[in-house]
């Protein structure tokens, strides 16, 4: 169950029971960013334990982390031990890539030192060849550790997915597998083909057989929709600064993000658009395909603040033809199968059920009439802590105050 309507609500949680009265409630469970990058080594105490507050003032009750560093496997033990209020939290071992990952022997070792250090999953950055890519999944498949990541040019979506990957990032090489016999041909020779001219031979009878191989492999995709329509779509910049979120960024980040919006750029803005639609297209397919596609955002990466950047997410996510149901699920219910089928971690959240942890957010309308409604919510309760509307308004107004926003 996805969503709750009554007047009232009795959560039982350890050592009682926390009894929510109220007109016109609805109970649904807290949502999850599954493409998350922690702060580094260099954050303080206080910039962690606002970063992590940002998710759950949105409503995100649960994260996965990516590009892992030591100091992020202790941010998790806080979180575990109850030291540091913030979401569940799934962390991601430091990537490899060709350069750490040079042949099947180097790339086996360090991956097996992750799994012991206590990462729960090995991301892919790239790079890597055919051979140690092969060598990895093996292992990994056979020792029961997941894996996934972006799709090294070298060995390809297909092959990728038939090897056993587990998650695929940004829909990372989808594109090469929808285009026309004759551009595939011409990217398969090493030739240099313009965006704009792979992006014109798209066919949807393609899109819909890379859906369904998706689907047959149980693999998982993080879309993170929102940060690539910014890269392809020319963003303004100005008016990406004047977002109400922007009083929660220090400026040392802000400015990072304008030099790196400053960076992108290349192709035309008809180019970008068709980009944007295909991304979307692509999207619709794999969720017509019942592929378990998990929310995400790269948060803090360009202009993505934490937590906030879910509902920018949310809103391209219906931009694709999604209903607010299949939108929801997606940081819900397939969140919760992909944590136990995956991870190996336990699946008892994500819905609204009787014995499940308390991750919940409880609003004041509708959200499967109008997802803006999940905004305008009483409050949240991370694993049975009630964090009431005025208390998340009163933190983020004095997170707000130490930024000068």
């Amino acid at each position: 169950v996805i969503l709750e309507v009554a007047p009232s609500y009795r959560v039982s949680i350890p050592g009682g029971a926390r009894v929510i009265e109220g007109e016109g409630l609805f109970l649904a469970p807290g949502l999850a960013d599954m493409h998350v990058t922690l702060p580094s080594a260099q954050a303080t105490p206080d910039q962690i334990e606002d970063f992590m507050f940002l998710f759950l003032a949105n409503n995100v009750t649960a994260i996965r982390s990516m590009n892992g560093a030591a100091n992020h496997l202790q941010i998790k033990r806080q979180v575990a031990e109850g030291t540091l209020l913030g979401p569940t939290l799934w962390v991601g071992a430091p990537p490899l890539n060709g350069e750490n990952a040079p042949d099947p022997s180097v790339a086996i070792e360090l991956m097996m030192a992750h799994r012991r250090a206590g990462y729960d999953f090995q991301p892919i950055a790239g790079g890597i060849s055919p051979l140690v890519w092969d060598s990895l999944a093996e292992e990994a498949h056979s020792r029961g550790y997941t894996f996934g990541g972006n799709i090294p040019d070298e060995v390809g979506l297909r092959a990728a997915l038939s090897s056993g990957i587990s998650f695929v990032e940004h829909l990372d090489g989808y594109l090469e597998e929808v285009v026309s016999d004759a551009v595939r041909s011409r990217l398969d020779r090493g030739e240099s083909v313009p965006l704009a001219a792979q992006l014109q031979a798209v066919e949807g009878r393609k899109m819909r057989a890379i859906a369904a191989h998706t689907r047959s492999s149980d693999s998982w995709v993080v879309p993170t929709l929102y940060l690539w329509e910014n890269r392809y779509g020319s963003p303004d910049v100005d008016a990406l600064l004047a977002l109400p979120e922007m009083r929660w960024v220090p400026s040392y980040i802000s400015d990072g993000w304008i030099l790196e919006a400053g960076a992108w750029g290349g192709d035309s803005p008809e180019a970008g658009e068709l980009m944007i639609q295909t991304r979307r297209r692509l999207v619709r397919a794999l969720t017509m395909a019942g592929v378990g596609v998990l929310m995400g955002t790269d948060s803090p990466e360009m202009f993505n603040v934490p937590g906030f950047a879910v509902r920018h997410e949310l809103r391209s996510m219906a931009a694709a033809g999604l209903t607010p149901y299949e939108i929801l699920v997606t940081g819900t219910r397939n969140v919760s199968e992909y944590a136990g089928n995956e991870l190996l971690e336990s699946s008892n959240f994500g819905t609204v059920a009787e014995g499940n942890r308390a991750d919940l957010i409880l609003l004041r309308a509708n959200p499967l009439e109008d997802l803006e409604a999940l905004w305008d919510q009483e409050g949240v309760m991370i694993r049975g802590e009630w964090i009431p509307r005025a208390t998340m308004d009163e933190k983020l107004e004095s997170m707000a105050e130490k930024l000068g926003g």
